[in-house]
């Protein structure tokens, strides 16, 4: 239990003294503009004017109630009461971040060979336990195989937008594809498609890809997975110069076809502003011109063919021909996905979801638990 020992009221804060011996330093204005009297009952939206409130204001008298903090006002507005809970929250300053509580499983051919992660169709459109299931399973690994989905159009859709509302992009909302080159992609084709993130020319890639096949009759066309968080450790820990390169060289992606020519940039290892890796983005094929200095554009190179090297090293891939009735949801930002060449018919259907309703569908899987 969260426990507050003493309080210290100064000029420009509180401190509060734990009973661990810790101590915490919160500015008046932030206690005030955090009271949860201030946010809608409903909506918890702050209702604050920050702005109108005095800059000189500070407590007039404090004191612990119930467990929690109760601040008096030099202005004479209501007292504000912060539990300890929340207060513990924030008992370290730092940089915001909503970054997930989920602990990832970085895998290898080997270790996720003989149990991938999965979960019942049935169960995740049952309710929220099997949903949330789901949701930690693709946490965890980055991605997840839903069993007996029944092999249709509607209830691949139906399955998706159990997470969220289905993203539009270029090649529109839900897709239902063959290879017939229907749009300018070689995803549209029986072509070796190699690793690969997609959205790289987004400025906000998809989140979530599922991919359902519906048919197929031929020869070939293996799935292949790749963890690209499992890549970044392992050139994190023995080439650590590629990983700084690739965290600090802007790639372009771009798409050109069907109307449109789409470009965006990032990093291949992109961090958070606490120095978390967030996403791995990476797609060769649709890689844009771009030319550094000679010596950076080497570093560049080799950083790339080290990275290319290790996604299409079968020691850490993950590959096999799914079969109808097995869709599988992965994490863009994280699995690099490709597809061996194939014969024969193979028909498709899927869709994107984005990030934050993702994660939304994750926080309050995590809170279930």
């Amino acid at each position: 239990m969260t426990t507050i020992a003493a309080l210290e009221p100064t000029d420009r804060s509180l401190k509060v003294r734990w009973v661990d011996g810790a101590q915490s330093e919160y500015p008046w204005l932030w206690l005030r503009d955090h009271d949860a009297a201030a946010l809608h009952p409903v909506t918890q939206q702050r209702q604050l004017f920050t702005a109108g409130v005095p800059s000189t204001l500070h407590g007039s008298e404090v004191s612990l109630v119930d467990g929690g903090v109760r601040v008096a006002w030099s202005d004479g507005s209501a007292p504000s009461i912060l539990s300890a809970e929340f207060l513990d929250r924030f008992r370290t300053a730092a940089p915001a971040r909503i970054s997930l509580p989920a602990e990832r499983v970085l895998w290898d051919q080997e270790s996720i060979a003989e149990q991938w992660p999965t979960v019942e169709y049935d169960d995740v459109m049952a309710g929220d336990p099997g949903m949330h299931a789901w949701m930690r399973q693709v946490a965890t690994y980055g991605f997840c195989v839903v069993t007996g989905t029944p092999a249709t159009i509607e209830a691949t859709k139906e399955l998706i937008e159990r997470i969220g509302y289905i993203r539009e992009t270029i090649f529109g909302g839900f897709w239902d594809f063959q290879a017939d080159l229907a749009k300018a992609d070689t995803a549209y084709t029986n072509i070796e498609l190699l690793p690969h993130t997609d959205g790289t020319y987004s400025h906000d890639a998809p989140g979530l890809q599922l991919l359902h096949c519906l048919a197929f009759d031929g020869e070939g066309g293996q799935s292949t997975m790749v963890d690209g968080f499992r890549i970044a450790a392992e050139l994190r820990s023995g080439q650590p110069d590629h990983y700084e390169t690739l965290s600090t060289v802007q790639v372009p992606g771009q798409y050109i076809g069907d109307g449109a020519h789409l470009m965006a940039s990032r990093p291949v290892f992109r961090h958070d502003q606490s120095g978390e890796l967030v996403q791995v983005s990476f797609n060769n094929a649709d890689r844009a011109p771009f030319l550094l200095p000679a010596d950076d554009m080497e570093r560049f190179y080799a950083a790339l063919r080290a990275f290319e090297a290790l996604a299409n090293d079968h020691r850490l891939q993950w590959r096999r021909v799914n079969p109808p009735g097995d869709a599988m949801l992965f994490d863009n930002w994280r699995v690099l996905h490709g597809r061996t060449a194939y014969t024969g018919h193979r028909h498709l259907c899927g869709a994107y979801v984005n990030r934050e309703d993702y994660e939304s569908r994750l926080r309050l899987a995590l809170a279930a638990t």
